[in-house]
This record gives structure tokens, sequence and C-alpha cells, in this order.
């Protein structure tokens, strides 16, 4: 029996209120060659073979579940998601996220025309999500983009992967060494895209290629995301020797640059207070990478390819990582 042409990997932490939405969207794709769907588990305290029973016997795809329990973090999990891939071609989205209905067929289509790529995001309040798979998709799969070739848009020394949107094949990844746990939570996407291009590949951007995800909205949640993002990005510079390039100023500057624009916050009355704290968000995640990664500690070792395997697994019992429906 052929294997499927398209493994589309999903890394779960947390995701039992979410998933089953993903898979809905992925159930209705148009024209999408033979696929399969990898679902890891990377949350020992979820059920997720029960949050995604009703799939199990899906006529879209075939449904995996695989463990990796040993390490927490998406990196991690995409590694394990790659060792499990039965395709060439891949494809990542995220468990809280909705595809278009050509995702499938236009993101395959795009990794038969480019090695690697990233796709487009569109950004929603939880709104549409809260109401079901159609409301999602009439804000952003109106009708269903046609696909076109990925673009090379990124022509700066800062490429940008967007993790939860992105296909490759899958001996690039092997060659790349996948993600590196270093960046467990944060920045492993744009890691992966900076020895993309350290290594000759491209990082073009493929605009039919389309999800919608949920905007972290809070307060709260957002400065919490532009601090570790700030935080994340220092260390990508400071691992790829790429600080002297980057319009982010080093670190004392900022700070002042912050305490200057809380003073004269009183006299500005176009500046938000909220705009100010992100501000402030930003620099501190600048300093903590710098102090943290910089001179005079030294940023904990790189390692990527962490639970990568160049042969594919194909266990079908539980006990060894792997459940196959």
């Amino acid at each position: 029996m052929a294997g499927p042409s398209v493994s589309v990997i999903i890394p779960c932490f947390q995701a039992q209120a979410t998933i089953a939405l993903q898979l809905a969207s992925l159930s209705d794709q148009v024209d999408a060659p033979s696929f399969e769907v990898i679902l890891v588990d990377n949350d020992p305290a979820q059920r997720l073979d029960e949050d995604v029973a009703d799939f199990l016997h899906s006529s879209a795809f075939d449904l995996r579940i695989v463990r990796a329990h040993e390490h927490q973090g998406s990196s991690y999990a995409r590694n394990v998601g790659i060792s499990h891939a039965r395709a060439e071609s891949l494809q990542f989205c995220d468990a809280d996220d909705v595809v278009s209905r050509t995702w499938v067929r236009n993101g395959h289509l795009s990794t038969l025309d480019s090695l690697l790529w990233t796709g487009e995001s569109i950004l929603l309040t939880e709104a549409p999500f809260s109401a079901g798979l159609e409301a999602v998709r009439r804000e952003f799969d109106a009708p269903p983009p046609e696909w076109s070739a990925p673009a090379d848009k990124q022509t700066g020394p800062f490429p940008v992967l967007m993790a939860g949107n992105f296909g490759a094949a899958r001996s690039t990844l092997l060659e790349l060494q996948g993600f590196d746990q270093g960046f467990a939570h944060y920045g492993d996407d744009n890691d992966l895209a900076f020895r993309s291009r350290r290594d000759g590949h491209r990082v073009p951007v493929a605009e039919s290629v389309r999800i919608a995800y949920r905007g972290k909205w809070s307060a709260t949640q957002r400065m919490r995301r532009g601090f570790h993002d700030a935080r994340a990005r220092r260390r990508l510079l400071i691992v790829h020797g790429a600080s002297s390039q980057s319009p982010v100023p080093p670190w004392p500057v900022d700070i002042a640059r912050c305490l200057a624009a809380t003073v004269l916050m009183p006299f500005r009355r176009s500046v938000a207070p909220f705009d100010v704290a992100m501000r402030w968000s930003h620099a501190l995640g600048n300093a903590s990478g710098s102090l943290r990664f910089g001179w005079p500690r030294k940023a904990p070792a790189s390692t990527p390819g962490h639970g990568l395997s160049s042969s594919p697994t194909h266990s079908v019992d539980p006990s060894e990582g792997t459940v196959t429906a």
C-alpha cells in the first residue's frame, strides 16, 4: 500500500479544547493529495486520544498520535513528528488554529516548488473560533486561495519562518537537523530560518498557504509575549553573530529610551500608557537576553535535532510511543 503524499505535523500541548476544530478544518480539504495527520502529544496530562476519537476513522486522512513526553517544547515535539512522518512533503500547523480549505493542496505544491517555505497567517479574535469552523472560514477563507508559487520576499538579513504554518521537504529538515531544543518555547522557527539561510536555502513566502490563528488579546498575554519574543530575538542575534545588523539597540540604550518615554508620557497625550508598557516589555526582554546569553555568560548549548531520527518510526504499540488508527 502506497504511503501518503503529505505528512501534516501538529504539536499538541494542552490542546484538548482546540484540536477538534483544527482536525475538522483538515477534514474538508479541496483537491488534496493523500495525507496523514500526526498529532505529537507533548503533554502527559492531556487525554488526546479521547479528544480526537471522532477523527480516528476519518476518510479524509490517516490520523496517528505520537507520544513526545521526554522533553517539553514545540521544537522537540516537531522533531519527533518529523521522525514519524511517512511522506517526503511535510506541513506544520498548530493545534489551536484553522487551516484554509486549500491548505494541504497549496502547501504540497509549494513544497514541490521550494524545499522550504513559510505561509500566510491571518489574525482573528476568539469570537469566530468560538462560533465554529464556518464562522472562521467566512473571516479568512472566502473564497479559498488558488495556488501561487512561493515568492522570495525576504531579502534582508533576518529571515522569518512561522512554525505554525510552514512546509518543507523531509530530507531538507533532516539536513538542517530540525529544530533546536535550546529555543524550546520561543524563537525555534526563526533559528531554523537563520540556519536555512546560512546553508544556502531560500525561505520564500507562500501567500496561498493560509491559516487563521487566535490572537492573544489580554494585556498580560501581550506583554508576556513581547518580553519572551525580545529575549529570544536577542539570543538569535548573539548565536548567529548578527547583532551589528539589527535595528534593535543595545539593551542600555533600549532601557534609557523607555525611561525617557515614561518621563515624557504626561506631556504627550497621544501616547497611550499601554504602548509605553509594551515598550518596557520588549526592552526588558532585550536586556534579559543580552545578559543571559551574551557577555560575560554563555548561552546554553544548542541542541538541534533533539528527538529527530532519519528513519521513519511506525510503531503500533502505545507503550513504544505511537498509536495508529
